[in-house]
């Protein structure tokens, strides 16, 4: 489930989609059927009742549809954003027009594009590799210390390249000339494997859920925590006050990839000449890039200080949009901006975010829930915590597609925090932040799926090192993250008034 401009950067290194290979568009056509089968069916077998309205059993329909299209790849994902809307606005679950297009309208969504088009201007002028190069030229010549820069790097891309996606496609070509000061037999081929799955893989993912801005699949958590509990106490400013923790799940990353795989003290052949290489050939920054970079680090702080000067930070995001190109001030061209903006994963985001919203108003996510905390085991919030995030993972084993899976999941989750008597902010974030950790197969993440469609190293050498990492990712959320959500006022023992 590549969007067009990754699917552009694997074709121009040359590297083969796995998604093609093991078949899965062989299913599309009989997913698109499926699809309808299945929303036909919700629509006429599904009894109606005080719980569940025939706008929830028709949003319902409209969720039980989209699962089977995200699955078989039965619609492109943008497309598939636009339809939700329409079947939300044509069966009834959402009445006004405006309500099924809420999605569209809402100050995170033109957050999230402006972003997206402040990232392809970086990616337009080169900022963002030249940005990872430099980190990464900086480190001492072994596999260890290259590893931690390719991990500092990741963060910093994070800031400025809202989408994993994106960042996991920027590094490919950089950890494609790292691979290739290595041989593929011996020390060299763990060192190979090493990059491929961290620098393309794991630290997409990992180093994008500190910032809101920087994963779409936050914006979905922090929307739905906030309808949740009717008010906005997730803004830009507290998401990064409540997670920054989780930078500790890169350094676990870092100690357990190195350990399993044997490969810290591995020496680089040649040093770094290769990334230096890479490097020097681009040059000094010119003034176009210093432009960008300024505007970009404003527009940060604008965002961090909103409840100062209460700008919106969608406002902040287009506005800066506006001031790249101004004439004669960086001579950027919007045909090539353009052609680099995801915008279909955009609109994959507000067709999610419409269906969340539909969740909400038609009451179907507290009637999926109320079904579902009955299999929840009696054993405190410690138990329910962990046997809920391993539930979430085995659901995220066969979509590709994080922002579909947390779409999916996040009205339902959000609802059961209070029939389990849990903090609806704690619960939720916990348990839906380890969605986004989903490296227990490599087809279930796209940044993965890249990296696996190098070749680097086999499906099982994946699940050898992801799975145990996400079991330490669902330990260090209940262990690390919930008492750190107590401190910063939401303890995940006390529900939510």
């Amino acid at each position: 489930m590549t969007e067009p401009a990754l699917q552009a950067n694997a074709q121009s290194a040359n590297v083969k989609a796995k998604s093609t290979e093991t078949g899965r568009s062989k299913y599309a056509l009989p997913g698109f059927i499926l699809s309808w089968l299945v929303f036909a069916a919700i629509l006429i077998l599904v009894p109606t009742s005080e719980s569940l309205t025939e706008g929830g059993r028709a949003a319902l329909a409209v969720m039980g549809w989209a699962t089977i299209i995200w699955l078989s790849d039965g619609l492109p994902l943008a497309v598939s954003g636009l339809m939700i809307p329409v079947l939300l606005s044509l069966t009834g679950a959402a009445t006004k027009l405006p309500e099924a297009f809420s999605g569209f309208t809402s100050n995170v969504t033109f957050l999230i594009l402006g972003c997206f088009i402040l990232a392809a201007v970086m990616q337009t002028t080169g900022l963002d590799k030249r940005i990872a190069l430099t980190i990464v030229s900086r480190v001492k010549p072994n596999v260890g210390s290259v590893l931690k820069g390719i991990i500092g790097a990741h963060l910093v891309t994070a800031v400025l390249v809202p989408a994993t996606n994106a960042r996991g496609a920027l590094f490919l070509p950089i950890i494609q000339g790292l691979n290739s000061l290595f041989e593929k037999a011996g020390e060299g081929a763990r060192a190979r494997k090493v990059f491929t799955m961290v620098g393309i893989g794991f630290a997409s993912l990992a180093s994008g859920t500190i910032l809101m801005h920087s994963h779409m699949s936050n914006v979905i958590i922090a929307q739905t925590i906030n309808q949740a509990v009717k008010k906005d106490v997730i803004t830009w400013g507290t998401w990064g006050w409540m997670n920054w923790p989780l930078l500790g799940i890169l350094v676990i990353m870092y100690y357990w990839v190195n350990w399993i795989m044997k490969s810290k003290n591995i020496e680089v052949p040649g040093g770094i000449t290769e990334i230096r290489r890479q490097k020097e050939a681009m040059g000094k920054m010119n003034t176009a890039e210093w432009i960008v970079l300024v505007t970009f680090g404003i527009a940060i702080s604008l965002w961090a200080t909103e409840q100062i000067h209460g700008y919106k930070m969608a406002l902040v995001a287009l506005v800066a949009v506006m001031v790249l190109f101004i004439p004669g001030l960086t001579n950027l061209s919007w045909k090539r901006v353009q052609s680099n903006t995801i915008f279909g994963t955009w609109l994959l985001l507000c067709g999610s975010l419409s269906l969340v919203s539909a969740f909400e108003k038609t009451g179907v996510d507290k009637w999926i829930a109320s079904h579902l905390v009955g299999l929840a085991p009696a054993w405190g919030w410690i138990g329910v915590s962990i046997f809920i995030c391993v539930v979430v993972q085995i659901s995220r084993l066969g979509i590709v597609s994080n922002v579909a899976a947390v779409t999916l999941l996040a009205p339902i989750v959000a609802a059961m925090a209070p029939m389990l008597e849990l903090n609806t902010v704690a619960f939720t974030m916990m348990v839906l932040n380890v969605d986004s950790y989903a490296f227990v197969l490599p087809i279930s993440v796209t940044a993965c799926l890249i990296a696996y469609g190098t070749e680097e190293f086999t499906f099982g050498e994946f699940v050898k090192v992801g799975a145990p990492f996400t079991l330490m990712v669902i330990l260090y959320m209940v262990f690390i993250m919930v008492p750190w959500y107590a401190f910063t006022g939401y303890p995940i023992w006390v529900p939510t008034p």
